[in-house]
């Protein structure tokens, strides 16, 4: 049973969280589910608490995708279902991913949150998120901004090795690939791998194409 200072929007965030948001996007059932393993009270059905409660869940990620409260994830899956789909509100198929501000809220709150829930961290988890930190520590491109970091002035097709992405994807893909490293170095406080993101997007930014497709490029 946790404590009534975290809030359903936290708790979705910290759920998130441990079903790996910042590596993957997590359907909607799945976050209803850990959460109503973290606390049945307050996401479950009324008559029948031993159902997960979808919509509580829901609500409260669209609470926690505002603004007003930091913009701690998103749903933008790259695809769409129609103008039917978005005019009720839908951004695409069902998923939600940590963003970087979500990855440093963690990084902040994990403490206060596991103490009021008495939960312990999931090694297993950060295990995962190490691994695939340790695959862009170990590229060539990694090894010279750590030789020169102020000099650092990678080529864009060096790093859309390092993303895996097309040179000539469009600046979303590029954008989504960007975002997804930060929010992991974020949540493992990896700052050498915040600090070349950055290098790395800027580098991007006065190099980019214009136009093209990503036929390559998936999540």
């Amino acid at each position: 049973m946790r404590s009534d200072s975290v809030p359903n929007r936290e708790m979705v965030v910290y759920a998130l969280y441990l079903l790996s948001g910042e590596l993957q996007r997590v359907h909607t059932e799945d976050i209803a589910r850990k959460c109503h393993e973290l606390d049945q009270a307050s996401f479950s059905w009324t008559k029948y608490p031993e159902y997960p409660d979808k919509d509580i869940v829901r609500v409260a990620l669209f609470d926690a995708r505002k603004e007003t409260y930091g913009s701690l994830v998103d749903d933008r899956s790259g695809q769409t279902r129609g103008a039917a789909s978005r005019a009720r509100g839908g951004s695409g198929v069902d998923g939600w991913r940590l963003t970087p501000a979500g990855a440093v809220w963690i990084r902040d709150n994990l403490p206060r949150i596991e103490r009021a829930l008495g939960a312990a961290r999931p090694k297993e988890h950060r295990q995962v998120l190490l691994k695939q930190l340790k695959r862009v520590r170990q590229h060539r491109l990694f090894a010279e901004f750590q030789e020169s970091p102020d000099g650092f002035a990678p080529n864009i097709g060096h790093i859309a090795s390092v993303l895996r992405c097309r040179v000539d994807a469009p600046p979303e893909v590029w954008a989504s690939r960007f975002e997804k490293l930060r929010t992991k170095a974020e949540v493992a406080e990896a700052k050498d791998v915040i600090g070349f993101v950055e290098k790395c997007a800027r580098a991007y930014d006065r190099q980019r194409p214009h136009g093209g497709n990503d036929d390559t490029a998936h999540d």
